[in-house]
């Protein structure tokens, strides 16, 4: 009996050595890391078929050393910025901003002071 982890991995008949045709299992390739806000896909940051390549991998190779690296993507991350800007400098007040940004500008906030 197939072990539940295998079954939504692909099936895939070969050959042994034997002559008899055995059903092997392929592990699925991970999908691409994506914008926390947007759901767009982030660049710089790397994926590949297995996990022990980018454990590898040093820390900056992992993902891009700007604040939300590997989180937001670049569009996302100007605009929490210069909401956080604008929180700072009182143009704006923390009721105002929309609820899915809200949680990374106010982290923003908290770094800039």
């Amino acid at each position: 009996m197939t072990k539940p982890s295998d079954k939504t991995k692909k099936k895939k008949f070969r050959r042994s050595v034997k002559g008899k045709s055995k059903a092997f299992y392929d592990k699925a390739k991970k999908a691409k890391h994506k914008c926390g806000l947007c759901k767009n896909t982030l660049l710089g940051v790397p994926h590949s078929k297995g996990p022990g390549k980018i454990t590898k991998l040093s820390k900056t190779q992992k993902r891009p050393s700007v604040p939300f690296g590997g989180v937001l993507c670049t569009k996302c991350r100007t605009k929490v910025i210069d909401e956080a800007v604008k929180i700072i400098s009182k143009e704006k007040k923390e009721n105002e901003l929309e609820m899915k940004p809200k949680n990374y500008v106010m982290q923003m906030v908290k770094r800039i002071k």
